[in-house]
């Protein structure tokens, strides 16, 4: 990666999964099974592989409609599979990266503005807001949201909006995502981009774009 000077980069986007919280699915089908008395392969099949998350996350349907769905696919009742309790279930799944304290003030304070764009759905946002994480006690510039946006990463709707919302030419933002898709779609729209995980790795891209010294 050829190191860049911190004024060619105006405003930095994190994604959130992988790179500010890891993530595990498994423990949320694990989750679900425990709690409504399911197979793990029955919640895998009912959440992912059918699509209702990407559908939650798209913002296609309410959690209220994900619940609903679940049920009908599990055969359940909404006595035997409260909602809150669904939602619950799907979203404790999250662990902060503890490497990521601080990061995201640090890049602040560098001059650049501070955004988070990441597909999720509402269920996930809301728990992730409850838990009072050190890592995401922050106050971005800008939230983009797959599920309010109606658009998830790759497609070019939500990096439309990610553009609109920065308010900087396009070739000034700097995105860090896991996915290699995701950066992909990012550069091909002349950002700056780099795939990484949180920790080390996003460290050293905001070091390599100047947007961080040496020590964060």
């Amino acid at each position: 990666m050829n190191s860049e000077t911190n004024r060619e980069i105006e405003f930095v986007y994190f994604d959130l999964g992988n790179v500010l919280l890891s993530f595990d699915p498994l423990l949320a089908c694990r989750n679900l099974a425990n709690r409504f008395e399911i197979t793990v392969q029955q919640a895998q099949g009912a959440v992912y592989d059918s699509r209702l998350q990407n559908r939650f996350e798209q913002g296609e349907i309410s959690a209220e409609q994900f619940a609903l769905s679940l049920r009908q696919q599990l055969g359940r009742s909404e006595a035997a599979m409260p909602t809150a309790d669904v939602l619950e279930a799907i979203s404790d799944m999250f662990t902060p990266i503890e490497s990521m304290r601080g990061v995201l003030g640090k890049v602040r304070q560098s001059g650049c503005r501070v955004g988070l764009l990441s597909n999720t759905c509402h269920a996930h946002w809301d728990w992730i807001t409850r838990q009072k994480y050190s890592v995401m006690d922050f106050s971005f510039e800008v939230t983009i949201l797959s599920f309010q946006i109606g658009s998830m990463k790759p497609d070019d709707a939500i990096y439309q909006a990610a553009e609109q919302a920065a308010r900087v030419p396009v070739d000034q933002i700097l995105f860090l995502d896991d996915k290699q898709e995701n950066i992909e779609a990012a550069i091909n729209r002349d950002w700056k981009a780099v795939q990484c995980f949180g920790g080390e790795q996003a460290i050293g891209a905001l070091q390599a774009f100047g947007v961080l010294g040496e020590s964060p």
